[in-house]
Formats: structure tokens, sequence, C-alpha cells
């Protein structure tokens, strides 16, 4: 194995550590909302991208269409989305957040910022600029990775 593959093993290894052990404080947020994960992410996403497909949804959540259509159904009845027409294609309905979508949301992104915020707080200040930079890296890893061959 190369030096570099030795090192993005080590990499990864330390970030799937990180990501498990700030997930507990996730998952009890989750549960006192009364919501099962891929609900939560919805709403986050939702939160992040109003105005997004179903399919653009289950894409994001990582799950089959026919199961983001019983999660976006799921989180009407509850008066958190709404769907409307898209304003172009009749066709395309439209996923937003109710005003009290937007206010639990809201919650849970604050939540969750502050908790992120308390985690990044232990590094110095050139760890908090070098942390930035590979954290708009990695972003833009991701979003290169979405783009189609």
């Amino acid at each position: 194995m190369s030096d570099r593959e030795e090192l993005l093993e080590a990499a990864t290894d330390a970030l799937v550590v990180f990501l498990r052990r700030s997930v507990p404080r996730t998952a009890e947020t989750v549960s006192n909302l009364g919501l099962t994960l891929h609900q939560f992410r919805a709403l986050v996403i939702l939160y992040a991208e109003d105005g997004c497909t179903t399919t653009d949804l289950a894409d994001a959540v990582g799950v089959h269409p026919s199961v983001a259509t019983g999660i976006v159904q799921r989180m009407v009845q509850r008066g958190i989305f709404e769907r409307h027409e898209d304003a172009v294609d009749r066709r395309i309905r439209r996923l937003t957040l109710t005003p009290m979508g937007r206010e639990l949301a809201g919650e849970v992104v604050g939540d969750a910022r502050v908790q992120r915020r308390r985690q990044l707080a232990a590094l110095d200040e050139a760890q908090l600029e070098q942390a930035k930079v590979l954290l708009d890296a990695m972003i833009a890893g991701l979003e290169h990775a979405r783009t189609p061959v």
C-alpha cells in the first residue's frame, strides 16, 4: 500500500470515528422529535434545499423514490411539508416546509450548529483555518462526485 493509500485509510478511519461519536446526540434529537432518521434527514435537506422534488429528496436521503414518497406523505400529514405545482411544469410537484416545518427545522439545525461549534472549539485558530479549507475541498469533492460523467 502506498503512503497516500495508508494516509487515506487513516483519515477515513478518523472521520468515521468522529462521525460515529457525534451521532448519539443527533439520535436523541430525532427521537425527541418523534421522527424517523429518514424523516429527520428529509427535514434538514428540505430546509437547505426548499422547493426540491420527491426524487431530489430520495437522492439526497439515499432511499428509493417509493420510500421517499412515503416519507413525504407522512410529513405532509403531520403538517411539516407541503406539495406545490411547479410554476413551469405542472407535472412536477415541489416540496416546501410549512411554517411549523420551518420552525422545527430551524431548531434542529440550530441544535446541530451548536453541537458542531462545540466540537470545533477544541481547535486553535490555525487548525480552524485548516479545517475550513479542508471542509471546503471535501464539499467540492462531493459536488464533483455527484456530477454525471
